[in-house]
């Protein structure tokens, strides 16, 4: 190849012309140094050697260019920005580009091109990693790295036209890959659009077939743009026994937030990916309207468990779909409650530290003052009405300094803003909300089923509610929220109890213990409840017998032995500080005859009461011991309890939609949400930042610079 003379080749049409007999072109069809070379015109070694400035793709305002021969092109324009020529990235060799040229002699250029041979030469070559472990020469591809930019602006909530300027063409050609070509705004676009049909075939044809039912979180997010768009998250177990969220729908809804629009909604969604037979659970707010799309969704969903009809009134059926009403929402409505009687108590703190904050002087004077007793300095962040967590953080931050403060704002203030009375409410109410924002924490996992924690945590609350009676300070407080709590919980909805029971450390002794205790804190007889549950819960399995009983094997099963630590929870439910052990005859097959669920409720407890029991991969260890039970149990576990997931779509949607990025098409923004999750999904990282992000807001306020780094547990 290094001895190829680039004249055999014919660079231009004039070349062309002129070896079939015919007379060339016009003058100036192949630039100022092909014309004179045919018409001996003078010297064309100065005109070819010219400096020529490239224009990028972007620049462009012909007609749409096709061959991919333009990666390794710059055009010229004219003043009337019509595309007359084409100047090689490599040789700087100049060429017509007039659309009656074509592009057979750039073809032909980009082929004998003695310079473009000589940099791939130069190239350093480097090792890529294959699926299976194995290494190959790694080669710059356009394609892939195009792909590459549409995920990195996804990831990153970058503009689409992040790649399409000079500054980025100088960063990636200089620092990574010489051979970088530019990619407009509108090449990215069509290249998002591609991946995204990727990432949904790779979802209906791959992801989902493999997956016996599937759970959905839906919720509806106003924008800045006054544009409200509903999200839907599906949640399913695949074949490993891992717990998995992918975000399937982001659509504008430009109609009333009503049920019969809302369960048009969600319903398109699914029928887009063909799984309206996998549904077994829909988790949505407390709004009346999503209790309106649930009717209109369970008759369309109910394919993957069947319906009953009451053979007394066949009109009246009975669906078997879960709709799961968001714990979180309920936990966020009691805090409501009972916050909008400490609003005078708070409006207190939020003042006093307005008034720290609004002076520089002031703040280095309560500096030194910390200082001068000992104390890590620090500023304090002001709480959001609206969100009762950022009013737990602020509260959690400012108590551990309640003395320097108090003496500080009183001093300056001439008088005791800030008595004994306002930080006993404070810490009070600091405990009942760590509580819920614990709860709130622990509810709205992504990876591990948050089913079977519910009733811990309803124990957890009543029994707070109850150690609290009498305190007279409180009582206005904690009424309001005890009603409100009752309301929701005080009938614990089955998929918690079905849940516990499925939990191999509580069964249905566990359970009726776990009733116990939480009647005492709300002197409400759970009996009657605890039988329904029983009666329910082999009504569901005798659906699940009917629907799998065929696909059962006769194997033996592979024991488990787990270990606990920490038990706090569980020691409550059986009355002392728990233990640690194997799994007992639970992991025996099931007499001939027997049914599983019977098998597995007179079995014995596993004992194994540490955070480290998982109780999917139990699960997977005992799906030969109980092939149908596990199948139903995979199924309960799948459910998410809040829809928070739901609602981190609007966090990441925030980011899309931000002032700068409003002109966005729905479409658009629908492609980048689904390809940033489907990034966060293969990363096991789609966690919700939010919360975490408040948390950093209120903690890192410290004024010593120098131990900015320091442990919160400095404080006091």
């Amino acid at each position: 190849m290094d001895d190829i003379d680039e004249a055999v080749y014919p660079a231009t049409i004039n070349e062309d012309l002129v070896d079939y007999g015919h007379v060339p072109d016009d003058v100036d069809d192949a630039g100022g140094a092909d014309a004179a070379a045919f018409l001996g015109l003078g010297n064309v070694t100065e005109a070819a050697a010219a400096p020529v400035p490239p224009v990028s793709e972007s620049q462009s305002c012909g007609s749409k260019r096709r061959s991919p021969v333009w990666d390794n092109f710059d055009e010229i324009l004219d003043d009337k920005r019509v595309r007359i020529a084409a100047v090689c990235k490599f040789c700087r060799h100049r060429l017509s580009a007039k659309s009656a040229a074509g592009t057979g002699h750039l073809l032909r250029h980009q082929n004998a091109c003695k310079k473009k041979a000589d940099h791939a030469k130069m190239v350093q070559t480097r090792l890529a990693m294959n699926p299976d472990g194995s290494y190959r020469n790694w080669e710059y591809t356009p394609d892939v790295a195009r792909v590459e930019l549409c995920k990195l602006i996804a990831r990153l909530d970058l503009p689409l036209s992040v790649a399409d300027n000079d500054a980025w063409d100088d960063y990636i050609q200089r620092a990574h890959n010489p051979r970088h070509v530019r990619v407009s705004r509108f090449s990215t676009s069509r290249d998002l659009e591609k991946l995204f049909i990727d990432t949904i075939n790779n979802l209906k044809h791959i992801v989902f077939p493999g997956v016996n039912s599937i759970c959905l979180t839906s919720d509806i997010w106003s924008g800045n743009a006054k544009e409200d768009y509903i999200t839907v998250v599906a949640h399913f177990i695949n074949s490993d026994w891992q717990l998995k969220k992918h975000v399937i729908g982001f659509r504008l809804i430009e109609e009333a937030h009503t049920g019969t629009n809302i369960a048009e909604r969600i319903s398109d969604v699914v029928e887009a990916f063909g799984m309206t037979d996998k549904i077994f659970a829909v988790s949505l707010d407390n709004a009346s309207s999503n209790n309106n799309a649930m009717q209109i969704l369970a008759p369309i969903f109910f394919g993957y468990l069947g319906v009953d009809t009451d053979p007394d009134n066949p009109s009246k059926k009975t669906y078997y779909v879960v709709h799961q009403r968001c714990a979180c929402h309920v936990i966020n409505l009691i805090v409501k409650s009972g916050l909008k009687r400490l609003k005078p108590y708070i409006e207190i703190f939020r003042t006093a530290i307005s008034y720290l904050n609004a002076s520089n002087k002031r703040i280095a004077e309560f500096k030194d003052y910390c200082l001068l007793k000992g104390v890590r300095p620090r500023k304090f962040g002001l709480d959001m009405d609206v969100r009762w967590n950022s009013t737990y953080l602020m509260l959690k931050h400012l108590i551990p300094y309640k003395n320097v403060f108090s003496v500080f704002i009183n001093g300056n203030i001439g008088y005791a803003a800030l008595n004994g009375e306002h930080w006993y409410v404070a810490e009070k109410v600091c405990e009942f909300l760590e509580l819920f924002y614990e709860s709130t924490i622990a509810l709205s996992g992504v990876y591990y089923p948050t089913s079977p924690l519910v009733l811990h945590h309803i124990i957890e609350i009543a029994t707070h509610f109850h150690e609290c009676r009498g305190d007279s300070k409180l009582e206005t407080v904690i009424g309001p929220m005890r009603m409100k709590f009752e309301k929701y919980w005080k009938k614990i909805p089955m998929l918690y109890s079905f849940a516990f029971i499925l939990d191999p450390r509580a069964k249905l002794r566990g359970l009726h213990m776990a009733l116990d205790l939480l009647a005492k804190s709300t002197s409400y007889n759970y009996n009657l409840y605890a039988n329904e549950v029983k009666h329910e819960l082999f009504k569901l399995y005798n659906k699940y017998e009917n629907k799998f009983a065929a696909a059962r094997p006769a194997r033996t099963a592979h024991p488990s032995g787990l270990t606990g630590k920490r038990k706090q929870a569980w020691g409550k439910i059986f009355g002392g500080p728990g233990g640690s052990g194997t799994s007992g005859p639970s992991s025996n097959i099931p007499i001939a005859g027997t049914c599983e669920l019977t098998a597995y409720l007179d079995s014995d407890n596993v004992v194994a009461y540490d955070d480290s029991f998982d109780i999917l991969n139990w699960w997977h260890d005992h799906k030969l011991t109980y092939p149908v039970l596990s199948i139903m149990a995979k199924d309960i576990m799948s459910v998410p309890v809040s829809t928070t997931s739901s609602e981190s779509c609007f966090s990441q949607s925030g980011r899309i939609l931000e002032d700068r990025r409003r002109r966005l098409n729905p479409e658009t923004v629908e492609q980048l949400i689904i390809i940033k999750d489907w990034e966060l999904a293969a990363r096991r990282a789609q966690h919700s930042v939010e919360d975490l992000e408040l948390e950093e807001k209120f903690k890192n306020l410290w004024l010593d610079e120098d131990n900015a780094g320091a442990a919160a547990g400095d404080e006091s």
